[in-house]
Protein backbone atom coordinates (compact mmCIF):
# COMPACT_ATOMS: atom_id res chain seq x y z
CA UNK A 1 0.00 0.00 0.00
CA UNK A 2 1.75 3.39 -1.19
CA UNK A 3 1.56 5.90 1.97
CA UNK A 4 1.64 9.89 1.68
CA UNK A 5 4.64 11.93 2.80
CA UNK A 6 2.40 13.08 5.89
CA UNK A 7 1.99 9.03 7.53
CA UNK A 8 5.68 8.79 6.68
CA UNK A 9 6.76 11.54 8.56
CA UNK A 10 4.38 9.96 11.26
CA UNK A 11 6.63 7.36 11.42
CA UNK A 12 9.92 9.06 12.58
CA UNK A 13 7.67 10.46 15.45
CA UNK A 14 8.25 7.29 17.65
CA UNK A 15 9.70 3.66 17.66
CA UNK A 16 7.07 1.43 15.84
CA UNK A 17 8.88 -1.87 16.76
CA UNK A 18 8.75 -1.21 20.59
CA UNK A 19 5.62 -1.62 22.83
CA UNK A 20 4.67 1.31 24.68
CA UNK A 21 2.53 1.67 28.10
CA UNK A 22 -1.14 2.99 28.23
CA UNK A 23 0.01 6.52 29.35
CA UNK A 24 2.90 6.50 26.75
CA UNK A 25 0.88 5.97 24.14
CA UNK A 26 -1.73 7.97 24.56
CA UNK A 27 0.81 10.79 24.60
CA UNK A 28 2.15 9.51 21.08
CA UNK A 29 -1.56 9.53 19.91
CA UNK A 30 -2.28 13.01 18.38
CA UNK A 31 0.50 13.30 17.05
CA UNK A 32 0.25 10.41 14.53
CA UNK A 33 -3.29 11.50 13.40
CA UNK A 34 -2.80 12.04 9.22
CA UNK A 35 -6.14 13.51 8.74
CA UNK A 36 -8.15 16.86 8.70
CA UNK A 37 -10.87 16.14 10.27
CA UNK A 38 -11.50 15.16 13.86
CA UNK A 39 -10.04 11.27 13.78
CA UNK A 40 -11.54 8.02 15.12
CA UNK A 41 -9.29 6.01 17.89
CA UNK A 42 -9.36 2.87 17.77
CA UNK A 43 -8.17 -0.58 19.72
CA UNK A 44 -7.31 -3.53 17.58
CA UNK A 45 -6.68 -6.33 19.77
CA UNK A 46 -5.35 -10.37 18.55
CA UNK A 47 -7.05 -12.68 20.93
CA UNK A 48 -4.38 -15.62 22.31
CA UNK A 49 -6.54 -18.28 21.44
CA UNK A 50 -6.45 -22.38 20.26
CA UNK A 51 -8.24 -23.19 17.27
CA UNK A 52 -11.48 -24.43 19.03
CA UNK A 53 -11.39 -21.59 21.49
CA UNK A 54 -11.55 -19.35 18.55
CA UNK A 55 -15.00 -20.66 17.92
CA UNK A 56 -16.53 -20.43 20.84
CA UNK A 57 -19.03 -16.88 20.84
CA UNK A 58 -16.69 -14.43 22.86
CA UNK A 59 -18.49 -11.19 23.20
CA UNK A 60 -19.50 -8.44 25.65
CA UNK A 61 -20.45 -5.24 26.07
CA UNK A 62 -19.73 -1.85 28.19
CA UNK A 63 -20.25 1.28 29.29
CA UNK A 64 -17.58 3.84 28.15
CA UNK A 65 -17.10 6.68 30.43
CA UNK A 66 -17.03 9.25 27.95
CA UNK A 67 -19.21 9.82 24.73
CA UNK A 68 -17.05 8.86 21.67
CA UNK A 69 -18.76 11.45 19.22
CA UNK A 70 -21.11 9.19 17.38
CA UNK A 71 -24.93 8.97 18.02
CA UNK A 72 -26.89 5.78 18.40
CA UNK A 73 -29.78 5.26 16.68
CA UNK A 74 -31.80 2.60 18.66
CA UNK A 75 -34.74 0.59 17.68
CA UNK A 76 -37.07 -1.76 19.96
CA UNK A 77 -39.42 -4.43 18.90
CA UNK A 78 -41.79 -5.37 21.98
CA UNK A 79 -45.39 -5.95 22.33
CA UNK A 80 -47.89 -3.10 22.76
CA UNK A 81 -48.23 -3.21 26.14
CA UNK A 82 -44.44 -2.05 26.41
CA UNK A 83 -44.47 0.22 23.61
CA UNK A 84 -44.80 3.53 26.29
CA UNK A 85 -41.35 2.45 28.20
CA UNK A 86 -39.64 2.19 24.13
CA UNK A 87 -40.81 5.55 23.51
CA UNK A 88 -37.09 7.03 24.48
CA UNK A 89 -35.74 4.81 21.41
CA UNK A 90 -35.62 6.42 17.85
CA UNK A 91 -37.83 3.60 16.56
CA UNK A 92 -39.97 1.20 18.07
CA UNK A 93 -42.53 -1.45 16.68
CA UNK A 94 -43.75 -4.77 17.03
CA UNK A 95 -44.76 -7.02 14.11
CA UNK A 96 -44.87 -4.17 12.04
CA UNK A 97 -41.46 -3.45 12.42
CA UNK A 98 -39.88 -7.24 12.19
CA UNK A 99 -41.93 -6.85 8.52
CA UNK A 100 -39.92 -4.12 7.73
CA UNK A 101 -36.58 -4.87 9.35
CA UNK A 102 -36.83 -8.91 7.03
CA UNK A 103 -37.60 -6.74 3.61
CA UNK A 104 -34.17 -5.53 4.30
CA UNK A 105 -34.55 -2.05 6.23
CA UNK A 106 -31.76 -1.76 8.95
CA UNK A 107 -30.87 1.68 9.91
CA UNK A 108 -29.97 1.66 13.33
CA UNK A 109 -26.54 0.94 15.09
CA UNK A 110 -28.39 -1.59 18.08
CA UNK A 111 -32.16 -3.69 18.17
CA UNK A 112 -33.87 -4.48 21.66
CA UNK A 113 -36.50 -6.78 22.19
CA UNK A 114 -38.66 -7.99 25.08
CA UNK A 115 -38.57 -11.66 25.59
CA UNK A 116 -42.16 -12.42 24.75
CA UNK A 117 -41.45 -11.13 21.18
CA UNK A 118 -38.49 -13.10 20.59
CA UNK A 119 -40.00 -15.88 19.06
CA UNK A 120 -41.22 -13.69 16.39
CA UNK A 121 -37.92 -11.80 16.41
CA UNK A 122 -35.91 -14.94 15.10
CA UNK A 123 -36.80 -14.85 11.91
CA UNK A 124 -34.51 -11.96 11.30
CA UNK A 125 -31.43 -14.53 12.55
CA UNK A 126 -30.04 -14.70 8.62
CA UNK A 127 -30.65 -10.94 8.15
CA UNK A 128 -29.21 -9.14 11.08
CA UNK A 129 -26.81 -12.08 12.87
CA UNK A 130 -24.23 -11.49 10.62
CA UNK A 131 -24.09 -7.91 11.03
CA UNK A 132 -24.03 -8.04 14.85
CA UNK A 133 -27.39 -6.39 15.49
CA UNK A 134 -29.43 -9.80 16.82
CA UNK A 135 -31.18 -8.88 19.99
CA UNK A 136 -28.50 -11.51 22.41
CA UNK A 137 -29.83 -11.87 26.03
CA UNK A 138 -25.64 -11.64 26.89
CA UNK A 139 -25.33 -8.39 25.85
CA UNK A 140 -28.60 -6.90 27.30
CA UNK A 141 -30.38 -6.12 24.04
CA UNK A 142 -33.12 -8.85 25.37
CA UNK A 143 -34.85 -7.57 28.24
CA UNK A 144 -38.19 -6.38 29.91
CA UNK A 145 -35.92 -3.11 30.95
CA UNK A 146 -36.15 -1.23 28.38
CA UNK A 147 -36.08 2.27 30.06
CA UNK A 148 -32.81 1.27 31.32
CA UNK A 149 -31.37 -1.12 28.76
CA UNK A 150 -32.07 2.19 26.02
CA UNK A 151 -30.72 4.79 28.17
CA UNK A 152 -27.35 2.91 28.84
CA UNK A 153 -26.73 2.40 25.12
CA UNK A 154 -27.22 6.56 24.73
CA UNK A 155 -24.51 6.69 27.16
CA UNK A 156 -22.45 4.90 25.60
CA UNK A 157 -22.93 1.10 26.14
CA UNK A 158 -20.77 0.00 23.19
CA UNK A 159 -21.07 -4.08 22.07
CA UNK A 160 -17.78 -6.13 20.88
CA UNK A 161 -17.28 -9.64 19.79
CA UNK A 162 -14.47 -11.11 18.36
CA UNK A 163 -13.88 -12.53 14.80
CA UNK A 164 -13.29 -15.93 13.32
CA UNK A 165 -9.33 -15.06 13.79
CA UNK A 166 -9.75 -13.99 17.34
CA UNK A 167 -9.57 -10.12 16.77
CA UNK A 168 -11.53 -7.77 18.23
CA UNK A 169 -11.55 -4.13 16.10
CA UNK A 170 -13.19 -1.28 18.36
CA UNK A 171 -13.26 2.61 18.54
CA UNK A 172 -13.09 3.66 21.99
CA UNK A 173 -12.64 7.47 21.31
CA UNK A 174 -11.94 10.36 19.01
CA UNK A 175 -8.41 12.23 19.01
CA UNK A 176 -9.68 15.44 20.52
CA UNK A 177 -10.67 13.93 23.47
CA UNK A 178 -8.83 15.04 26.40
CA UNK A 179 -6.09 12.18 27.57
CA UNK A 180 -7.52 11.08 30.70
CA UNK A 181 -10.83 10.72 29.32
CA UNK A 182 -9.12 8.30 26.82
CA UNK A 183 -7.97 6.62 28.90
CA UNK A 184 -10.86 5.85 31.23
CA UNK A 185 -12.54 4.75 28.01
CA UNK A 186 -9.65 2.30 27.07
CA UNK A 187 -9.61 0.86 30.48
CA UNK A 188 -13.23 0.27 31.21
CA UNK A 189 -13.19 -1.44 27.92
CA UNK A 190 -10.24 -3.65 28.72
CA UNK A 191 -11.44 -4.52 31.96
CA UNK A 192 -14.66 -5.65 30.32
CA UNK A 193 -12.72 -7.84 27.57
CA UNK A 194 -10.55 -9.47 30.25
CA UNK A 195 -13.35 -10.58 32.29
CA UNK A 196 -14.62 -12.21 29.08
CA UNK A 197 -11.50 -13.66 28.10
CA UNK A 198 -9.61 -14.90 31.75
CA UNK A 199 -11.27 -18.27 32.10
CA UNK A 200 -9.89 -18.72 28.24
CA UNK A 201 -6.54 -18.05 28.58
CA UNK A 202 -4.36 -16.84 31.63
CA UNK A 203 -2.69 -13.89 29.14
CA UNK A 204 -6.00 -13.42 26.85
CA UNK A 205 -3.81 -10.61 24.67
CA UNK A 206 -1.27 -11.58 21.99
CA UNK A 207 -1.25 -7.90 21.10
CA UNK A 208 -2.87 -4.72 21.69
CA UNK A 209 -2.61 -1.99 18.91
CA UNK A 210 -3.85 1.67 19.20
CA UNK A 211 -4.62 3.64 16.36
CA UNK A 212 -5.93 6.98 15.00
CA UNK A 213 -8.29 6.58 12.20
CA UNK A 214 -5.68 6.32 8.98
CA UNK A 215 -2.47 6.80 10.76
CA UNK A 216 0.29 3.95 12.35
CA UNK A 217 -0.11 2.08 15.05
CA UNK A 218 1.38 1.92 18.43
CA UNK A 219 2.13 -1.30 20.16
CA UNK A 220 1.02 -1.54 23.78
CA UNK A 221 2.92 -3.44 26.12
CA UNK A 222 0.61 -6.27 27.49
CA UNK A 223 2.32 -7.03 30.45
CA UNK A 224 1.64 -3.42 31.97
CA UNK A 225 -1.76 -3.56 30.62
CA UNK A 226 -2.25 -6.89 32.93
CA UNK A 227 -0.92 -5.04 35.45
CA UNK A 228 -3.49 -2.04 35.69
CA UNK A 229 -6.41 -4.95 35.23
CA UNK A 230 -5.54 -6.50 37.98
Amino acid sequence: MKRSKKYKNTLKLYDKTKQYSLDESLDILPKLNTTKFDSSVEIHINLQLTEKQKKSSIKGSCVLPHQIGKSIKIAVITTPQHEAEAKSADISGSEDLIKKIEKGWSDFDVLIATPEIMPKVAILGKTLGPKGKMPNPKNGTVTTNLKETINNYKKGKTDFKADKQGGIHMKIGKISMKKDELKENLQTFLKSLYSETRTIQVIPFKSITLTPTMGPGIKLNINEILKELT
